[in-house]
């Protein structure tokens, strides 16, 4: 994937999972991205970033800590929300970030 073309220039919301190979929490959380994937699917792209593979990316959105996930409109960042959570909890900010982002 390209950041460019996958994220910045999506026509439509892009999740996406900041992350890296080997990340025990991002590997937990990543099931639940899948799934929110699927049930959002047409409404919002949900993508995947290696950020061990893209270090200059995590210094462009100031990345410390992953798992982090972004929500992108329009190629700039919505919303971030950082760390894993039980899918209820991820669920409810995809919600509110839609709300506001709409």
């Amino acid at each position: 994937m390209t950041f460019q073309s996958e994220v910045q220039e999506c026509a439509i919301l892009v999740l996406l999972d900041l992350c890296a190979e080997g990340c025990g929490l991002c590997d937990t959380i990543a099931p639940i991205l899948e799934e929110i994937a699927v049930e959002m699917k047409g409404g919002i792209k949900v993508a995947k970033l290696d950020l061990g593979e893209n270090p200059e990316l995590a210094a462009q959105f100031s990345v410390h800590l992953i798992p982090t996930l972004a929500f992108f409109n329009g190629g700039i960042v919505a919303d971030v929300f950082v760390g894993a959570q039980p899918k209820s909890t991820i669920v409810k900010w995809v919600h509110r970030t839609l709300l506001t982002s709409l």
